[in-house]
């Protein structure tokens, strides 16, 4: 049987009819949809033959009785299967590799589709690990509860795959990832900026003039006491040294820088306004 009859086109068939017969029987005869291996390696064999002009040509100069004689071989091996109408083929087929003539073949291991879903969690939560509980709906329409980690860290957009979690509707088949999209709402009075933290305090400007004592609320809730100088002028930052956010899968802790905003009192008395006063007058 001739190479035309295998793939069941005629030698005047051009390029895209003998793609798309090849494409037809790979497809029915492909070994891992139940298919005949020897057959399967037939029809690829003729498509790799039939595909290149050059093996065409010589291929049909052969049938014809001229150049090569009855010893010429037209046959291809694993390396060819980088030809990229072939890996393009097979990739329509839902294979992600290629079959080897000469040493089997490796298809993508079948397994239950990917779940993806998209989990909130506030930005203090950040600060350790989590074991969260979750619900996930599965193909067949029922809800599913898993328990995920969720390392110290994590940062808003980040998507961590959970392996063997993801859909089950298939019991014959492993079951496919879970990927999860972490969405990390931003805490009130707090700006994120890479793994640092700013935050700002109020300071009346008597108390920024003569300097003291001023408590900031860490992230956590933590409290730390900051020495104001004498003097401190508005828009000044000081640094808390490690109270901003962890980096992913590391001890390293950013610093939370605090700036200093400055307010006027409105409900002085008199004499305490004369008092400030007679202190301008006197510079």
């Amino acid at each position: 049987m001739t190479y035309y009859e295998i793939l069941g086109v005629s030698k005047e068939s051009g390029p895209d009819e003998i793609k798309r017969a090849y494409r037809k029987l790979a497809s029915q005869h492909h070994p891992d949809k139940g298919g005949d291996k020897n057959k399967f390696q037939e029809i690829e064999e003729a498509y790799r033959t039939l595909s290149d002009p050059q093996k065409k040509q010589q291929y049909d100069m052969h049938q014809n009785g001229f150049g090569g004689g009855p010893d010429v071989q037209f046959r291809w091996h694993s390396a060819d299967m980088n030809h990229p109408d072939i890996s393009e083929i097979f990739r329509s087929f839902g294979f992600g590799a290629g079959a080897d003539p000469f040493g089997g073949f490796r298809p993508q291991q079948r397994r239950n589709r990917d779940l993806r879903i998209e989990i909130p969690i506030p930005l203090v939560s950040t600060l350790e690990d989590q074991h969260k509980t979750i619900q996930v709906k599965t193909t067949n329409n029922e809800t599913s509860t898993l328990e995920v980690k969720i390392p110290r860290g994590i940062t808003n957009g980040t998507q961590i795959k959970y392996s063997g979690l993801g859909d089950n509707l298939f019991n014959t088949l492993p079951r496919g990832d879970l990927y999860v999209h972490f969405n990390v709402h931003n805490a009130e009075n707090f700006i994120v900026n890479n793994i640092d933290l700013y935050t700002q305090v109020s300071v009346n400007c008597l108390l920024a003039t003569v300097g003291g004592p001023v408590n900031i609320k860490g992230l956590d809730g933590r409290v730390f006491e900051l020495a104001l100088p004498a003097g401190t002028q508005p828009g000044i930052k000081f640094r808390i040294p490690q109270q901003g956010l962890y980096q992913l899968n590391s001890n390293v802790r950013g610093d939370l820088f605090v700036e200093v905003a400055l307010t006027v009192p409105q409900d002085l008395s008199s004499d305490q306004l004369e008092t400030i006063k007679s202190i301008i007058n006197q510079q």
